[in-house]
Formats: structure tokens, C-alpha cells, sequence
């Protein structure tokens, strides 16, 4: 079962880097309504979850949802692109706020996976993610 995990988890972290280019596309080029919407479909497809949920509880509580680090660095990343977005758009206080939760999730990624494998899990999205 752990071994069907991690292909998951691979699976995951090859779609969110097939998907990060539209996102950035989406950020420069749509509404607001359009990029918060394609974040959901990213977090559904690379995470199996509902975005706003996730974004409801703390983030030491969502990273204990995740089986291994690279989930909680998925979450972290399409957070932190929802506060660029809010950025573009003007509202600062949002973008600030999701900024401080994407750390809060990292963090909590090491205090539960520990600082190896979450440098492990920052290594594979580096992989996966296409650079800018």
C-alpha cells in the first residue's frame, strides 16, 4: 500500500507541473473569478480535495490529512499562487494572508514528515514544476 501511495503522490506532482504553466497564463490573463477557479480543478486533480475546504482548517490539522510531504508542498504551492493572484487583483490582505499559510503548511510539513523528506518533497516539485 505505501508503494501506491508514493505513485500517487508522483502522479500528483507530474500533473500540478503539466498544470502550473496555464495557472501562471491564467493569473496574467483572466478574471479573478476564472483563476480562483482553475486552483480548485488543480487542487482536485493533483490532491483529490476541495481547495476551500482545505483552506478552512489550521494548517498543522491539513498537513496531518497527507500521507507524504509532497502533498503538503503541492497544497503550499497552489495557495501560494492563489496569492499571487489575489495580489494581481489588488487585495493585499488576502494575498498576505495565503502567503503566511503556504509557510504555515511547509512548516508544519517538516515539524510532522521531518526536515529530510520534506527536503526531499521541495526537490521533487522543483522536478515537476516547470521554471518561470
Amino acid at each position: 500500500m505505501p508503494l501506491l501511495r508514493q505513485v500517487l503522490t508522483l502522479q500528483a506532482l507530474r500533473e500540478l507541473g503539466r498544470l502550473a504553466p496555464n495557472l501562471a497564463r491564467m493569473r496574467a490573463e483572466r478574471s479573478l473569478d476564472e483563476c480562483l477557479q482553475g486552483l480548485r480543478e488543480a487542487c482536485l486533480v493533483t490532491l483529490g480535495m476541495e481547495f476551500e475546504t482545505l483552506l478552512l482548517f489550521d494548517a498543522r490539522s491539513v498537513v496531518r490529512l497527507f500521507a507524504h510531504a509532497e502533498q503538503a508542498r503541492i497544497l503550499a504551492h497552489l495557495v501560494d499562487e492563489r496569492a499571487r493572484v489575489l495580489a494581481e487583483h489588488g487585495d493585499y490582505s488576502a494575498a498576505l494572508s495565503d502567503t503566511v499559510y503556504a509557510g504555515q503548511l511547509l512548516a508544519c510539513s517538516r515539524q510532522r514528515f521531518g526536515v529530510l523528506r520534506d527536503a526531499g518533497a521541495a526537490e521533487a516539485l522543483e522536478r515537476e514544476l516547470p521554471t518561470h
